[in-house]
């Protein structure tokens, strides 16, 4: 993702953040930082409002998505992709996502070949942004990782029948050589999709 990308999927994700908590998941100077919310903000997508903090100093500014942002997030033709599935019974609906589940592993696996653990899963951040998910790899000091989908680009699909979101699981943790558990999501009302990923397998080729 881009500075200003990157920075509309952290709002997303945790509804708003401060300056220095965005400077510090962009790694940039908060000089820098204010320059690309600066510009998210003239393009009608970030606002800005002054927040009281526990503790001594002066109100904190706090950045939040715009109503209009909502429509700057890939979305796929999600209600298209709705009515459609609407017609499929459910064994239609899982034969179907059995075979995109198929197309994307192959893809993705043609990606991570040759790839340690931590490597995989940073490339499988990318990939999957790319399919409109702006995914966030959340590394801890523990050495366990997150995968945070801040957006989903069939939203509608899986709020309906929660097929994509299975295959999804399976498909990391096969590609990843990791136990991976969905700790949030989207269609439960949660900000984020998340994926702990809490081990790791030494026979992934």
């Amino acid at each position: 993702m881009d500075r200003k990308t990157d920075v509309l999927a952290l709002l997303k994700a945790r509804g708003s953040a401060g300056l220095a908590e965005i400077a510090r998941h962009l790694g940039l100077s908060k000089q820098g930082t204010l320059r690309h919310l600066e510009a998210l903000q003239a393009r009608g997508l970030v606002e800005v409002t002054t927040e009281d903090h526990r503790g001594p100093g002066r109100p904190g500014h706090v950045y939040r998505l715009t109503a209009a942002a909502r429509d700057h997030f890939p979305n796929r033709h999600r209600e298209l992709a709705a009515e459609l599935v609407a017609f499929m019974d459910d064994r239609e609906q899982e034969r179907f996502f059995a075979m995109r589940a198929r197309r994307l592993e192959a893809e993705y696996a043609a990606r991570l070949t040759g790839l340690d653990f931590r490597e995989r899963a940073r490339e499988l951040a990318r990939l999957t942004t790319e399919q409109g998910h702006m995914t966030e790899l959340v590394e801890r000091a523990d050495g366990s990782l997150q995968l945070r989908h801040c957006n989903c680009p069939i939203h509608d699909v899986a709020v309906r029948s929660g097929h994509p979101c299975r295959h999804e699981q399976d498909i990391y943790q096969r590609l990843l050589g990791g136990t991976v558990a969905r700790a949030t999501w989207l269609a439960a009302g949660d900000t984020c999709c998340t994926y702990e990923i809490t081990t790791e397998r030494k026979d992934f080729g």
